[in-house]
């Protein structure tokens, strides 16, 4: 028997339906679609928000819930993982497209992630075969490099929007309405191009306090983590981050670090705790303590406010977060800081581009400890280069610091990203791969793999397991099939 889920219904007469497709985080609400619909709002557009997402975790047995588990691709490559769900959930996303279908609204717009685009192209291409003359947007982070678009079937959808999209967005919308022709453009790519070249991302917005906070007015935040009191709601400090890691992507998507007052952030703050009840906070920031200045002033406000909530963040590890800063935040409710720390070995830390020693971290995680602040860490083994000295620095590096450390929240092995330094310069690091087949094959100059990154971190998870510290996800991706037979 299907359970009920009360997802807000699709609203006709709207001028874009923005659909969060699955699999997304059902914890709270998609942070992203909330500020587009805003802009747009502002804008003078009407809009309609719809979580497929939630709608199917709501109503999926135990069992099928597993499809929307972090560790999801450890299991199943993209594409499988995107077919699973759809053979899974066929009748309810039938169900959603006739829902749309019935309506009169004219642009549809997925947010969509590495997964959920094959499966949003899916969808996509069941609107477009009953009603052509529906214009289909795809934009989020599963668009913005080639890789994803390269493996969805052409010809179901209009535009891809590359980078930040309130602008892009709104300009699609207006040219739309008026009748003018859209070309390709900064940020915006034609749906037959597919994953031909890579896209030059669009107009990014400079100062953030011009930008309508979200609302989240269009969800029902009472689907979101049903069965469990805690429900937070997404915040946004910043856009961008101020390190360039060789590995990382997220800086290269969001190229510009760019700050909000923290005026702006705590009317914000004010508005969802009196008009949504809102008792925690998730700041979805790359890092929230990237302007030490404006983070330090917002929890001064939040603190004169009298406001009671907890928040946790991601964090980098900088030499200038001291004690005063740590207490400060733990005062104004930061429960849980979750730094990048990455690594233990200084050698491979100035490899990864990071600005700080071993010990250096050491010393902001201890001071955060004794602020009264939860502590967890990232952790990436096998990064190109890696010596088996090196990792056992790291682990090393865990092991002196287990009674400052609550949680290691992610172990992975080091991912090659086509479009990150570490890829775009893969000799320099002694990455040796055939640019053309899988990323995750490559080599580097020690011949460490694939199965020797995936057996150091599972040595890496043993060794936290033998000190009783907690971990959270296991980063062990998948192979395409089509690689797997080949092996």
């Amino acid at each position: 028997m299907e359970k009920k889920s009360s997802c807000n219904p699709i609203v006709s007469g709207a001028d874009i339906l923005l659909v969060i497709p699955p699999p997304f985080f059902t914890r709270m609400p998609h942070i992203g679609v909330a500020y587009l619909s805003s802009f747009l709002k502002a804008k003078g557009f009407k809009v309609s928000v719809y979580d497929l997402s939630l709608k199917l975790y709501n109503c999926a047995t135990d069992e099928l819930k597993e499809f929307w588990q972090i560790d999801l691709l450890n299991k199943l490559f993209v594409t499988e993982a995107a077919d699973s769900v759809y053979k899974n959930f066929e009748q309810q996303i039938t169900r959603f497209v006739e829902d749309v279908l019935a309506t009169d609204i004219k642009v549809i717009g997925f947010s969509v992630n590495i997964i959920s685009i094959f499966l949003a192209n899916r969808i996509a291409m069941e609107i477009k075969r009953r009603d052509p003359g529906r214009f289909i947007i795809f934009g989020g982070p599963g668009t913005y490099f080639k890789h994803p678009r390269e493996l969805t079937e052409s010809g179901f959808v209009d535009l891809y929007i590359i980078g930040e999209g309130e602008l892009t967005l709104s300009n699609i919308l207006i040219s739309y309405y008026s009748g003018k022709n859209i070309e390709t453009a900064p940020g915006i790519l034609s749906g037959n191009d597919l994953g031909r070249c890579q896209a030059i991302p669009g107009q990014t917005i400079h100062n953030l306090d011009t930008i309508p906070p979200p609302t989240f007015s269009e969800f029902n935040l009472g689907d979101y983590n049903q069965g469990n009191e805690y429900k937070p709601l997404p915040l946004l400090l910043n856009r961008g981050c101020i390190n360039r890691c060789s590995y990382c992507i997220d800086c290269i998507m969001w190229p510009k670090y760019r700050s909000r007052s923290p005026k702006h952030i705590m009317a914000e703050i004010d508005y969802h705790i009196n008009k949504n009840n809102t008792k925690a906070f998730e700041i979805l920031d790359l890092t929230c303590n990237g302007n030490l200045g404006q983070l330090s002033k917002t929890c001064g406000l939040i603190i004169d406010s009298g406001y009671k909530f907890d928040w946790v963040s991601y964090a980098v590890i900088r030499r200038n977060m001291d004690f005063a800063l740590l207490r400060k935040m733990k005062q104004a409710g930061c429960n849980t800081l979750i730094y990048g720390v990455e690594n233990g070995s200084d050698r491979i830390l100035k490899k990864m581009g990071k600005r700080y020693t071993a010990k250096e971290a050491s010393g902001v995680i201890r001071t955060t400890h004794k602020a009264g602040i939860r502590v967890n860490i990232n952790i990436i083994v096998g990064f190109p280069g890696e010596t088996e000295k090196d990792f056992e620095d790291t682990i090393d590096f865990i092991r002196e610091n287990k009674d400052y450390i609550n949680e290691v929240t992610n172990v992975s092995g080091c991912t090659l990203f086509p479009e990150a330094e570490i890829g775009i310069n893969s000799r320099k690091y002694g990455i040796v791969w055939d640019e053309h087949s899988e990323p995750m094959l490559y080599e580097d100059s020690n011949g460490l793999n694939r199965s020797g990154r995936i057996e150091r971190v599972a040595r890496m998870v043993e060794a936290i397991s033998e000190l009783n510290l907690s971990k959270s996800i296991i980063n062990k991706p998948a192979l395409a099939p089509i690689m797997r037979e080949a092996r």
